[in-house]
């Protein structure tokens, strides 16, 4: 028989799950322009290197933008995902290479993430990127 502590366990294990979903579809970009938009809160923001906060809408806008050419966005490692009752957290390194206006850009950048458990359904509330220049080693 299950204790209640063991259910619990199963559970956040199963939204841990979740969450690593939510990343690997985000980190889809080359083919999954728009997974943002069914995947994030009403009052979703992200912060840009530039420190500029962007919304959903105006986040795949940009990576919609013909100027801009993504050729691979594909997830390297997980460090730290941590999922509670109704809201998680996660830090992550994707591999990015696109141009934009014919510029090449060749990143391993972090992103943080926080995430709320609305309705049952894990979204993205909160993310931020940083710069292009990832010291991997940093993370160990």
């Amino acid at each position: 028989m299950r204790s209640f502590m063991d259910n619990d366990l199963i559970q956040l294990s199963l939204d841990s799950q979740q969450i690593e979903a939510l990343i690997k579809g985000f980190a889809n970009r080359a083919d999954n322009k728009s997974f943002l938009i069914a995947n994030v809160t009403d009052d979703f923001l992200a912060i840009r290197p530039s420190g500029n906060p962007i919304t959903a809408d105006a986040l795949v806008a940009m990576y919609s933008n013909e100027d801009l050419i993504v050729e691979l966005s594909e997830l390297v490692k997980i460090h730290r995902l941590e999922a509670y009752r109704d809201w998680g957290f996660a830090a992550f390194t994707l591999k990015e290479l696109f141009s934009f206006k014919g510029e090449p850009n060749n990143d391993l950048s972090s992103y943080s993430m926080i995430f709320k458990k609305i309705d049952e359904i894990w979204k993205i509330t909160w993310m931020q990127r940083s710069s292009g220049t990832t010291d991997l080693a940093t993370w160990q």
